[in-house]
């Protein structure tokens, strides 16, 4: 049943904004997807990196009475966002695959007392018929499923795990419900609706363009001194470079620090006291650059980066507007270079048949994790030495896990209740395919001959304001300024270092 917002609930919505956040008032959309959850009417919303997401789910999950349940495929980052609200004063927990199963199970029965206004939950949790069943034992007022482009084949990093949450709605009453991405086009946004089961929804959508984002396309013979030259001549301002590999990261890493840029860097590969000591580094300035795989960022809280340098091309334009958008977000001017290099596509065309195995060898992993049953298997024996089949299987370990066949926890992959085992190639291939389309349309970004925004907004289905947005490169350079900016950015090199 629906209920009417009355004046009074906005008002304790603003005081709560205030006291337990901090903010002074909503961002521009952020009240209309509130007011919607707290009228129990469901909402998809599509709101650009930086549009404040997160907010439109937290601050409901204070005002409902029960539990919220955050469904996230970001572990590192839910347990941030659970550390930050515990540090706020607010009841929060995490379950995932990462805690001992005695922790999990303490958490579960915790939430089933009602201690936690807010569990973030990974989606491949629902691959347990036995914790899908004790959810039946919490009072769920309202599910939000955070990076909601996950469920659909034609968002990037597609998970199937994110088929099972129509279930759990089901399963929790039917509560309601607010799905939240960054990126979406039309397709995608039809696909949420219809496999979330949301006919009856309220569609947020905020415009993609960012005016205040320059977006560059740079062809330079030498990428390593385009990079130097840049941050050089930009020095007293913070800036990411995004790289495909974790060598390529290490590299530019050892390079900036050598010629004397303070720099950081962050992969999968390091520690997580590697990665924490690198990223704050980063936050507090100490560096001012930092060399990254797209694993960083994701809920990073740095609003003064003006730079974000990609120096190899990402494999779809939502992966590429994602991390763009990372730039710039406390609204003032910030430049997004992409670095233009031919043997990108063939590699990226490499990496993602790579990460496509054959049924046949998933399903013989399948099989041999099935019979070590409780006992596991050390994920380093699967991921560890390089050899001959280990990128195989490798990929097709990732596949299993995708499908909810098998899972890691503490370093052991196991096997989930599901079986029998039912991917096939024809799916396999698909979502193969799928990639393969989504780079084409990358590459025919860095083929565009009129207006960088134009395509960019075209893409995510919105109509440029104009052809031309004269703020690009392709722009400058018909308007003549492209000269102009580039002597800027030479006398920057020789005299911006200078006291």
């Amino acid at each position: 049943m629906q209920t009417n917002v009355t004046k009074d609930k906005r008002e304790e919505a603003e005081r709560l904004l205030r006291q337990q956040f901090g903010y002074n008032g909503f961002r521009k959309g952020q009240w209309e997807v509130v007011d919607s959850i707290l009228q129990r009417r469901n909402a998809i919303a599509v709101f650009p990196t930086g549009g404040g997401k997160s907010l439109c789910f937290q601050l409901p999950a204070l005002l409902l009475p029960g539990t919220t349940i955050v469904i996230s495929p970001l572990i590192s980052l839910m347990k941030d966002q659970v550390d930050s609200l515990v540090e706020k004063g607010i009841a929060a927990s995490f379950i995932s695959s990462s805690l001992s199963d005695y922790e999990a199970e303490r958490r579960v029965r915790r939430m089933k007392e009602g201690r936690y206004k807010i569990v973030y939950i990974a989606p491949e949790r629902f691959q347990s018929e036995a914790f899908v069943a004790a959810l039946k034992n919490v009072h769920i007022p309202f599910i939000a499923v955070d990076e909601a482009h996950c469920i659909s084949q034609w968002g990037h990093h597609f998970r199937p795990s994110y088929l099972k949450i129509r279930e759990l709605i089901r399963t929790a009453g039917n509560p309601v419900v607010a799905a939240f991405t960054a990126t979406a086009n039309e397709k995608v946004q039809k696909d949420m609706i219809t496999l979330l089961g949301l006919s009856q929804c309220r569609l947020f959508i905020a415009s993609f363009d960012r005016p205040n984002l320059e977006f560059r396309i740079e062809e330079p013979a030498d990428l390593n001194q385009f990079v130097l030259d840049y941050t050089k001549s930009h020095g007293g301002k913070s800036g990411i470079i995004y790289a495909s590999t974790r060598k390529k990261v290490e590299n530019l890493y050892y390079f900036l620090r050598n010629k004397g840029v303070p720099a950081a860097m962050y992969h999968a590969g390091l520690t997580a006291e590697q990665r924490n000591r690198h990223q704050d580094s980063f936050l507090n300035g100490e560096a001012r650059v930092i060399a990254a795989t797209n694993a960083f960022g994701m809920g990073i809280d740095k609003s003064d980066v003006r730079f974000i340098i990609h120096y190899n091309m990402p494999i779809s334009m939502e992966s590429y507007y994602q991390e763009a958008g990372r730039a710039g977000r406390d609204g003032q001017r910030a430049v997004c270079i992409l670095l233009k290099n031919p043997e990108d596509y063939r590699l990226n065309r490499f990496l993602i048949s790579g990460n496509y195995p054959p049924v046949q060898a998933a399903e013989g992993l399948f099989r041999r994790i099935r019979k070590r049953k409780t006992s596991g298997i050390p994920a380093e024996l699967l991921l560890g030495k390089r050899s001959s089949g280990s990128s195989m299987r490798e990929s097709a370990l990732r596949k299993i896990i995708e499908y909810g066949y098998a899972e890691i926890r503490n370093g052991v992959v196991y096997p989930t209740d599901k079986d029998p085992f039912t991917l096939t190639q024809k799916e396999i291939d698909q979502h193969k395919q799928i990639e393969l389309e989504k780079l084409d349309a990358m590459q025919r970004y860095l083929d565009e001959k009129t207006c960088l925004r134009a395509y960019i907004l075209r893409y995510f289905n919105e109509e440029p304001a104009a052809e031309s947005c004269g703020n690009c490169s392709l722009c400058f350079r018909r308007t003549g300024k492209d000269s102009s900016r580039l002597m800027d950015r030479m006398l920057a090199q020789i005299f911006g270092n200078k006291k």
